[in-house]
Protein backbone atom coordinates (compact mmCIF):
# COMPACT_ATOMS: atom_id res chain seq x y z
CA UNK A 1 0.00 0.00 0.00
CA UNK A 2 1.22 3.47 -1.04
CA UNK A 3 2.85 5.20 1.94
CA UNK A 4 0.25 8.34 2.15
CA UNK A 5 -2.74 6.98 0.57
CA UNK A 6 -6.04 8.56 1.16
CA UNK A 7 -3.50 11.58 2.79
CA UNK A 8 -3.93 15.49 1.75
CA UNK A 9 -0.65 16.88 1.14
CA UNK A 10 0.49 20.51 1.05
CA UNK A 11 3.61 21.62 -0.53
CA UNK A 12 4.67 25.31 -0.04
CA UNK A 13 7.48 25.85 -2.63
CA UNK A 14 6.30 23.07 -4.91
CA UNK A 15 7.30 24.73 -8.72
CA UNK A 16 10.75 23.87 -8.60
CA UNK A 17 14.06 22.07 -6.87
CA UNK A 18 13.14 20.03 -3.06
CA UNK A 19 9.44 21.25 -3.60
CA UNK A 20 8.73 19.98 -6.65
CA UNK A 21 10.45 16.97 -5.99
CA UNK A 22 8.53 16.33 -2.96
CA UNK A 23 5.47 16.73 -4.72
CA UNK A 24 6.25 14.32 -7.28
CA UNK A 25 7.15 11.42 -4.71
CA UNK A 26 4.11 12.09 -2.41
CA UNK A 27 1.73 11.84 -5.58
CA UNK A 28 3.42 8.59 -6.22
CA UNK A 29 2.95 7.64 -3.06
CA UNK A 30 -1.16 8.11 -3.31
CA UNK A 31 -1.54 11.76 -1.72
CA UNK A 32 -3.64 13.99 -3.41
CA UNK A 33 -0.74 17.19 -3.57
CA UNK A 34 -1.47 20.33 -3.38
CA UNK A 35 1.37 22.98 -4.49
CA UNK A 36 1.84 26.62 -3.69
CA UNK A 37 4.17 29.58 -4.88
CA UNK A 38 4.64 32.39 -6.27
CA UNK A 39 5.07 31.72 -10.44
CA UNK A 40 2.05 29.80 -11.24
CA UNK A 41 4.35 28.12 -14.48
CA UNK A 42 6.22 25.69 -12.08
CA UNK A 43 3.53 24.83 -10.19
CA UNK A 44 1.47 24.15 -13.62
CA UNK A 45 4.32 22.03 -14.44
CA UNK A 46 4.63 20.05 -11.16
CA UNK A 47 0.68 19.24 -11.15
CA UNK A 48 1.20 17.95 -14.68
CA UNK A 49 4.52 15.76 -13.74
CA UNK A 50 1.97 14.45 -11.39
CA UNK A 51 -1.18 13.86 -13.49
CA UNK A 52 0.80 12.07 -16.04
CA UNK A 53 2.10 9.99 -13.59
CA UNK A 54 -1.25 8.76 -12.54
CA UNK A 55 -1.61 10.89 -9.43
CA UNK A 56 -4.07 13.93 -8.18
CA UNK A 57 -2.97 17.34 -8.02
CA UNK A 58 -4.06 21.09 -7.83
CA UNK A 59 -1.87 24.38 -7.75
CA UNK A 60 -2.80 27.54 -5.75
CA UNK A 61 0.21 30.81 -6.46
CA UNK A 62 0.77 33.00 -3.74
CA UNK A 63 3.13 34.34 -1.35
CA UNK A 64 3.95 32.38 1.84
CA UNK A 65 4.42 35.54 4.21
CA UNK A 66 0.37 36.45 3.40
CA UNK A 67 -2.40 35.64 5.58
CA UNK A 68 -4.93 35.39 2.89
CA UNK A 69 -2.52 33.65 0.43
CA UNK A 70 -1.99 31.12 2.43
CA UNK A 71 -5.68 30.79 3.96
CA UNK A 72 -6.64 30.47 0.07
CA UNK A 73 -3.75 27.91 -0.28
CA UNK A 74 -5.37 25.62 2.53
CA UNK A 75 -8.91 26.47 1.58
CA UNK A 76 -8.40 24.70 -1.84
CA UNK A 77 -7.14 21.49 -0.09
CA UNK A 78 -10.15 21.71 2.08
CA UNK A 79 -12.61 22.63 -0.52
CA UNK A 80 -11.47 20.18 -2.85
CA UNK A 81 -10.15 17.08 -0.92
CA UNK A 82 -11.39 17.65 2.22
CA UNK A 83 -8.76 18.49 4.37
CA UNK A 84 -5.10 18.89 5.12
CA UNK A 85 -3.32 15.92 6.55
CA UNK A 86 0.71 16.87 5.87
CA UNK A 87 2.56 20.27 5.33
CA UNK A 88 5.89 20.76 3.94
CA UNK A 89 7.16 24.03 3.84
CA UNK A 90 10.02 24.38 1.27
CA UNK A 91 9.10 28.24 0.24
CA UNK A 92 12.59 30.03 0.94
CA UNK A 93 14.63 32.84 0.11
CA UNK A 94 18.67 33.43 0.00
CA UNK A 95 20.55 36.63 -0.19
CA UNK A 96 23.99 37.03 0.00
CA UNK A 97 25.80 39.92 1.35
CA UNK A 98 28.20 41.02 3.41
CA UNK A 99 26.10 41.66 7.12
CA UNK A 100 27.63 44.93 7.42
CA UNK A 101 26.16 45.99 3.45
CA UNK A 102 22.64 44.46 4.05
CA UNK A 103 19.61 47.07 4.79
CA UNK A 104 17.04 46.28 6.97
CA UNK A 105 14.78 46.38 4.60
CA UNK A 106 16.14 43.45 3.07
CA UNK A 107 16.87 41.65 5.88
CA UNK A 108 13.34 41.98 7.18
CA UNK A 109 12.60 40.83 3.84
CA UNK A 110 14.29 37.39 3.99
CA UNK A 111 12.70 36.75 7.31
CA UNK A 112 9.36 37.40 6.26
CA UNK A 113 9.61 34.89 3.22
CA UNK A 114 11.59 32.30 5.88
CA UNK A 115 10.56 32.50 9.16
CA UNK A 116 7.20 34.69 9.08
CA UNK A 117 6.39 32.66 6.01
CA UNK A 118 6.57 28.96 8.26
CA UNK A 119 4.51 30.54 11.16
CA UNK A 120 1.58 31.63 8.91
CA UNK A 121 2.02 28.32 7.29
CA UNK A 122 1.66 25.94 10.47
CA UNK A 123 -1.02 28.43 12.01
CA UNK A 124 -3.38 28.17 8.90
CA UNK A 125 -3.14 24.55 8.54
CA UNK A 126 -2.91 23.12 11.77
CA UNK A 127 -6.69 23.66 12.12
CA UNK A 128 -7.55 21.67 9.42
CA UNK A 129 -4.80 18.61 10.35
CA UNK A 130 -6.93 18.96 14.29
CA UNK A 131 -10.07 18.31 11.79
CA UNK A 132 -8.71 15.34 10.59
CA UNK A 133 -7.57 13.69 14.02
CA UNK A 134 -3.92 15.10 13.41
CA UNK A 135 -0.86 15.19 11.06
CA UNK A 136 2.66 16.05 10.27
CA UNK A 137 4.13 19.57 9.33
CA UNK A 138 7.67 19.16 7.94
CA UNK A 139 9.45 22.26 7.37
CA UNK A 140 12.61 22.81 5.57
CA UNK A 141 15.44 24.25 7.66
CA UNK A 142 19.00 24.06 7.05
CA UNK A 143 22.36 23.27 7.69
CA UNK A 144 23.30 26.95 7.69
CA UNK A 145 20.56 26.87 10.83
CA UNK A 146 23.15 25.10 12.61
CA UNK A 147 26.43 26.38 11.84
CA UNK A 148 27.03 29.83 10.09
CA UNK A 149 28.67 30.81 6.23
CA UNK A 150 29.65 34.34 5.90
CA UNK A 151 27.65 36.55 3.47
CA UNK A 152 24.45 34.41 4.57
CA UNK A 153 23.33 36.24 7.77
CA UNK A 154 19.89 36.48 6.88
CA UNK A 155 19.38 33.08 5.81
CA UNK A 156 21.28 31.92 8.68
CA UNK A 157 18.94 33.90 11.16
CA UNK A 158 15.84 32.99 9.45
CA UNK A 159 16.49 29.24 9.25
CA UNK A 160 17.96 28.85 12.91
CA UNK A 161 14.34 30.69 13.70
CA UNK A 162 12.55 27.97 11.54
CA UNK A 163 14.28 25.05 14.01
CA UNK A 164 13.05 26.79 17.21
CA UNK A 165 10.15 27.83 15.39
CA UNK A 166 9.26 23.61 14.80
CA UNK A 167 10.32 23.07 18.62
CA UNK A 168 7.88 25.07 20.05
CA UNK A 169 4.96 24.14 17.89
CA UNK A 170 5.76 20.65 18.33
CA UNK A 171 5.34 20.77 22.03
CA UNK A 172 2.12 23.00 21.48
CA UNK A 173 0.65 21.21 18.55
CA UNK A 174 1.34 17.32 20.44
CA UNK A 175 -2.19 17.56 22.30
CA UNK A 176 -3.87 17.65 18.72
CA UNK A 177 -1.45 14.81 16.93
CA UNK A 178 0.18 17.14 14.69
CA UNK A 179 3.75 16.29 14.40
CA UNK A 180 6.43 18.93 13.80
CA UNK A 181 9.77 18.00 12.42
CA UNK A 182 12.76 19.84 10.47
CA UNK A 183 14.74 18.60 7.19
CA UNK A 184 18.09 20.53 7.47
CA UNK A 185 20.07 19.63 4.29
CA UNK A 186 23.20 20.87 3.69
CA UNK A 187 24.82 21.44 -0.35
CA UNK A 188 21.54 20.06 -2.41
CA UNK A 189 22.41 19.68 -6.45
CA UNK A 190 19.64 21.26 -7.47
CA UNK A 191 18.94 23.09 -11.18
CA UNK A 192 21.08 26.27 -9.65
CA UNK A 193 24.03 23.95 -8.11
CA UNK A 194 24.33 22.78 -11.49
CA UNK A 195 26.26 26.49 -12.54
CA UNK A 196 28.96 25.75 -9.52
CA UNK A 197 31.94 26.43 -10.65
CA UNK A 198 34.70 23.02 -10.46
CA UNK A 199 36.74 24.45 -8.22
CA UNK A 200 33.46 25.23 -6.22
CA UNK A 201 32.67 21.40 -6.61
CA UNK A 202 36.14 20.17 -5.42
CA UNK A 203 35.89 22.44 -2.38
CA UNK A 204 32.26 21.12 -1.22
CA UNK A 205 34.10 17.62 -1.87
CA UNK A 206 36.56 17.96 0.63
CA UNK A 207 34.27 19.81 3.13
CA UNK A 208 31.78 16.93 3.06
CA UNK A 209 32.48 13.74 4.65
CA UNK A 210 30.41 11.53 1.65
CA UNK A 211 32.11 13.27 -0.80
CA UNK A 212 29.28 14.83 -3.04
CA UNK A 213 26.65 17.25 -2.85
CA UNK A 214 22.84 15.98 -2.26
CA UNK A 215 20.15 15.41 -4.33
CA UNK A 216 16.34 16.71 -4.14
CA UNK A 217 15.40 13.35 -4.45
CA UNK A 218 17.35 12.09 -0.54
CA UNK A 219 15.34 15.41 0.75
CA UNK A 220 12.11 14.23 -0.75
CA UNK A 221 12.34 10.38 0.49
CA UNK A 222 13.07 12.29 4.19
CA UNK A 223 10.03 14.05 3.98
CA UNK A 224 8.05 11.17 2.94
CA UNK A 225 8.70 9.59 6.15
CA UNK A 226 8.37 12.57 8.29
CA UNK A 227 4.86 12.18 6.65
CA UNK A 228 4.00 9.03 6.64
CA UNK A 229 3.07 7.05 9.47
CA UNK A 230 6.41 5.55 10.56
CA UNK A 231 7.47 8.23 12.05
CA UNK A 232 4.38 8.47 14.16
CA UNK A 233 6.79 8.97 17.51
CA UNK A 234 8.66 11.39 16.18
CA UNK A 235 8.16 14.93 16.55
CA UNK A 236 10.29 18.41 17.27
CA UNK A 237 13.49 16.75 15.52
CA UNK A 238 15.76 18.97 13.41
CA UNK A 239 17.29 16.11 11.05
CA UNK A 240 20.27 17.06 9.37
CA UNK A 241 20.51 15.70 5.42
CA UNK A 242 23.97 16.97 4.84
CA UNK A 243 26.39 14.39 4.18
CA UNK A 244 27.52 14.61 7.34
CA UNK A 245 28.88 18.67 7.07
CA UNK A 246 27.49 19.68 9.99
CA UNK A 247 29.20 16.33 12.35
CA UNK A 248 32.56 17.36 11.28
Amino acid sequence: MPALEGKVALIAGGGTGIGRATAELFGQEGARVVVFGRRPEPLAETVDAIVKAGGVAAAVSGDVGSEADVARFVGTARAQYGGVDCLVNCAAVRLRSALLEISAADFAEVLRINLIGAFILTKTAAPAMRERGGGSIIHLGSALGTVAAPDFSPYVASKGGVHQLARAAAVELVQDEIRVNVVAPGTIDTAIGQGVPEFRRHLLKHRIPIGRAGHVDDVASLCLYLASDASKYMTGAIIPIDGGWTAS
